[in-house]
């Protein structure tokens, strides 16, 4: 159970693109430019035209996105867990800790035997490391913020 800021529980669903409606792609949109652009300063390619080949974990609580993650899987290679984002409201909930699980369960199901691979803030690395993921590159400027590529191997 999350600590008590809501009044329901958080639902998580998988989306595909074209299962996403203006209103609900905007909120996703709204999200990720909020807290990656205004929030952390951070300028980078954020309609990178991705979106339409993934998979979107959404978190909502009353209709309500509050978490949001996108998976994309290439023909081979790793499998990329990326845009993983809370709403402020959500911090300190443990949606954060349930999105990356639900996102890293699903890359197992989905696509069984590949490694998952994402690129984190390095401030995050400790955390990152707690789901079984390691580091496997030197840290790199992404949007004015310290990255380095991570792997998780299920």
């Amino acid at each position: 159970m999350l600590t008590n800021k809501w009044h329901s529980e958080p639902q998580q669903e998988w989306r595909r693109f074209d299962q996403l409606d203006g209103h609900r792609l905007y909120e996703i949109l709204r999200l990720r430019e909020q807290v990656f652009m205004l929030e952390q300063n951070s300028l980078y390619e954020e309609l990178d035209n991705r979106d339409q080949e993934a998979e979107h974990l959404l978190a909502t609580v009353e209709g309500r996105l509050v978490g949001y993650l996108r998976l994309l899987a290439d023909a081979d290679g790793p499998v990329k867990l990326g845009r993983i984002v809370l709403a402020p409201e959500a911090r300190g909930t443990g949606l954060g800790p349930r999105l990356i699980r639900e996102g890293l369960d699903h890359a197992a199901t989905q696509y069984p035997g590949r490694p998952v691979k994402i690129s984190a803030q390095l401030a995050l690395k400790p955390y990152y490391q707690q789901f079984g993921f390691v580091g496997t590159s030197e840290p790199y400027d992404d949007g004015g913020i310290l990255h380095l590529d991570m792997v998780c191997q299920r």
